[in-house]
């Protein structure tokens, strides 16, 4: 599994079937436990999920970018409390370490719009997983 490309967050194409199949295969990864690490829980995944589609239906504004700074902030926010557990004790790290960076790459209502796009496959997709 590679890394979340900066093309599709800015493609002016919408996302495509490679898109769809890195989703899937981070969804995947998300949703399964490791030797060291838990399964990213639905709630955490959801929390975020939910906070995106609100600043959807709120009306993405190119020229104030303040939720999304928000957004991100309460990502790491996420991923500290899970750090103060005791080391990453969820893969909420991974996905922080993802969407953060993506973030930075939203520019105008296409790239929001692709970026919630590849969100939503990454929820759907751990749920289909198993995500709990």
């Amino acid at each position: 599994m590679g890394e979340l490309k900066k093309e599709w967050i800015t493609s002016e194409n919408g996302i495509t079937s490679e898109v769809i199949k890195w989703a899937k295969e981070f969804a995947e990864n998300l949703a399964t436990d490791d030797r060291d690490k838990k399964k990213l829980s639905t709630s955490q995944l959801r929390r975020f999920f939910g906070q995106l589609k609100r600043i959807k239906t709120s009306g993405f504004n190119v020229n104030d970018k303040t939720d999304l700074y928000m957004l991100k902030a309460q990502l790491a926010y996420a991923n500290g409390r899970d750090k103060k557990l005791g080391k990453n004790q969820t893969k909420i790290d991974v996905f922080y370490n993802e969407l953060s960076s993506a973030i930075d790459y939203i520019q105008n209502e296409k790239h929001f719009r692709n970026f919630v796009n590849i969100v939503e496959a990454i929820v759907a997709y751990h749920k289909a997983a198993g995500g709990e």
